[in-house]
This record gives C-alpha cells, sequence and structure tokens, in this order.
C-alpha cells in the first residue's frame, strides 16, 4: 500500500492498481493514511538520527566506507500546500518550496590535463538548446551541426544513490543532509564534491558541513545567466546568440574572470540601474548577471573539475527533483503543510533510493509481522 501510495499518481490510481494487481479491494482512504503513518515514522527515524549524528562528540571519527567519489548534489523543487486543520477542502492554498539532496556515490578517473578543453557540440547547438534557453531563436536555414554525439567518456559514473526530501528550513536541512553524507561514508571519499545552483542557502550549506568538498557551480545555471544577458544586450537574435557562445567557450575553459572584464565594460558603457530601472533592462540584467559570477567566481573553475574526475553539472539531482514532482507536484495536488506534505516526501524519496530503506523499514518497525517480538515486546504467554 505504501508503495502505490507513494509512487502512483493519486491514492486513488493507488487503490485501484491494488486491486487491479493484487485483487486486493482497499479504499483510496485507507491507502492515503497508510501511506502518510509511514512517511511520518520515516521522518521520525530520519530526524532521530540527525540529532544523534548532531549530538555526537567531535572526536568520533567519520563513518567509513571509502567511495571513490562521493558527490553531494542539492536543488528545489515546488508543490502546492494548504493550511492543515481546517475541514473538507483546500484552505489557504499556497506553494512551498521542498528541498532536494541526492547522494551519489561514483567512480572516474584523474587526468594528467583537461580532458575536455573544447566546449562540447551540445552546449552549441541551439536545436538541443532550445529547451533549456528561453527565447532561443532557431531558424529554418540554420544548417544542422554534426549529429555526432560529443565524447563525455571523462564524466563520472554513478554507481549507487540515496535521496533525502524535506519542507524543513535550510539549517535543519543541513543537517538532514550532513547526517545521510556521514552515513554512506562520504566524509572519508578519496574525492568529494558539492554541486548546486547559485542559490545562497545551498553554500552556506557547504561552508557549515561540507568544507572538505569541492564546491561546484552547475554549468547550466551560467549558460541560462549569460543567455539571457547576451539577449538583454542585443536585438539581433543572431548578434545575442554568437556573444553567448563566445562566454560559454570561456565559461567552459574557466575563465569566469574575462567574461566578468567584457561584462563590466559593457555596464560602463550603458551605465548602471537605479530604483527605477524595470525588470529586463539591459542594465538591470548585466548588473545581476555580474554579481552572480562574481560571487560564484571560486566555483566555476571547470578545467581543474574535469581533469580530477568529479562531474560539472547537476543533472542527476535535476532528474531526482522530476521523480519528486511526479508525486506531488501537480495543479489539482494540494498537500498539508506540515506533517502530510512532509509524510510524501519520505515515502516518494525511500522509494527512490537505492538502499531498499522502505521495505527494511516495514519489515523491521514494531508491530510488524514480519519483525520478531523482542523480550521487552513479547506479550506474556505469547510465542
Amino acid at each position: 500500500m505504501v508503495a502505490v501510495g507513494g509512487s502512483s499518481t493519486s491514492f486513488a490510481v493507488g487503490s485501484a492498481m491494488l486491486e487491479l494487481l493484487m485483487d486486493l479491494k482497499v479504499s483510496p482512504r485507507t491507502v492515503n493514511t497508510t501511506t502518510a503513518m509511514i512517511g511520518n515514522e520515516l521522518g521520525w527515524q530520519r530526524d532521530e538520527q540527525a540529532d544523534t549524528y548532531c549530538e555526537r562528540p567531535l572526536t568520533q571519527p567519520a563513518t567509513k566506507a571509502d567511495p571513490p567519489i562521493a558527490c553531494v548534489e542539492v536543488d528545489g523543487g515546488r508543490m502546492q500546500t494548504r493550511t492543515a486543520g481546517q475541514g473538507t477542502g483546500v484552505h489557504d492554498p499556497h506553494w512551498r518550496e521542498n528541498k532536494n539532496a541526492g547522494f551519489f556515490r561514483m567512480t572516474g578517473d584523474r587526468y594528467a590535463e583537461d580532458p575536455s578543453d573544447g566546449l562540447p557540440s551540445c552546449f552549441t547547438d541551439r536545436k538541443r538548446l532550445k529547451d533549456l534557453l528561453a527565447g532561443l531563436e532557431i531558424f529554418d536555414a540554420e544548417p544542422a551541426q554534426e549529429t555526432e554525439k560529443p565524447d563525455l567518456s571523462w564524466r563520472p559514473e554513478s554507481l549507487f544513490r540515496t535521496c533525502i526530501s524535506s519542507l524543513c528550513d535550510s539549517d535543519r536541512f543541513g543537517e538532514l543532509m550532513a547526517s545521510e553524507a556521514d552515513q554512506r561514508g562520504f566524509y572519508s571519499a578519496d574525492r568529494r564534491a558539492f554541486l548546486g545552483d547559485g542559490l545562497p542557502y545551498n553554500w552556506t550549506i557547504q561552508q557549515r558541513h561540507f568544507q572538505n568538498f569541492v564546491p561546484i557551480l552547475d554549468f547550466i545555471h551560467p549558460i541560462e545567466r549569460l543567455h539571457e544577458t547576451s539577449r538583454a544586450l542585443y536585438r539581433d537574435a543572431e548578434q545575442a546568440w554568437q556573444c553567448c557562445l563566445k562566454w560559454l567557450q570561456l565559461c567552459w575553459r574557466g575563465d569566469t574572470a574575462e567574461i566578468i572584464g567584457q561584462l563590466e565594460a559593457e555596464q560602463t558603457e550603458i551605465g548602471l540601474p537605479d530604483d527605477q530601472t524595470l525588470d529586463g533592462d539591459a542594465c538591470k540584467v548585466l548588473a545581476e548577471t555580474l554579481t552572480y559570477l562574481r560571487n560564484n567566481v571560486s566555483r566555476m573553475d571547470y578545467p581543474t573539475y574535469r581533469q580530477a574526475g568529479l562531474p560539472t553539472t547537476s543533472c542527476l539531482i535535476e532528474s531526482q527533483v522530476k521523480e519528486m514532482n511526479k508525486r506531488v507536484k501537480g495543479s489539482e495536488k494540494f498537500w498539508d503543510d506540515g506533517a502530510g506534505g512532509e509524510a510524501i516526501l519520505q515515502v516518494k524519496a525511500a522509494l527512490i533510493s537505492g538502499d531498499d530503506r522502505l521495505s527494511s523499514y516495514v519489515r523491521s518497525r514494531e508491530g510488524t509481522p514480519f519483525a520478531r517480538p523482542s523480550r521487552k515486546t513479547r506479550q506474556p504467554g505469547v510465542t
């Protein structure tokens, strides 16, 4: 019931699946309440483990597992919630951010020099980027680029994944991430990477809990920023794209300082924004991009990351967010803001983690028919 409740598009669909596949008639409400019950228990267990980790003696050694590469990626999602305890219906509907983190055990080679010094064709072909970059114009007469796929064999390979997701604030989420990383033995890994977008709280978590991990800004996010800036500066679509492409090549080579210098020159020419400047104005877009690059330049040394065999994009966590969204996001879906929303996130994260944590928990939880009662819990006269 919990598996279908956490993976089906709705509890009604889960109920129908149980009847279709197992000839088991269970109402949607029962699937709902059972899923919420186990989800809340998973959340309590997670919080207890995190509290134990945070209260550990400072001299306690890190858990040993020694994965070749330990990669932590973090990203946010969105889900609609409602105020709980208000009776039937949707009361006070509002959006909430659900924070997501993926813990990837990887393997990959080190290189004596940058294994990919040229910008791959997947970042130069407009037809491939049209779904990523808003407003990117594709011309019918534009010649198609070679269909041969770029050589990305240098990228590390993901071997194993576990996931966490929560509605909690970033301070608490950082503690949950640290606890999960320690359980996976990530702090003892030979190579360690922490990837995220430009949101400040991601890097606060990294500085507080993952200081010995290499901080890496997902390469996709500078692409989006630089494309937006080129479109704001140049009305001609072809001129904007050629300028963007030049910046992307510099970014791929880790020459962010050169990009900042060029943008500063543009800012000097068109002027700085003021309080009256509208959103989308070229000078405002340019100023925001400059701030973004200055804040993240220390996390954009992509040739060094590739040489060390580390990932440079957070595509894995973005894929994980999509998996979460398939269950929790929808125009007709409203979750209780609090325990109800938290419960479904715990169940879905457990289902897509590679450690079979949902089955392990259900089989070992107190009261399950699969668990052998201990002397303390065994009732007199019951064998």
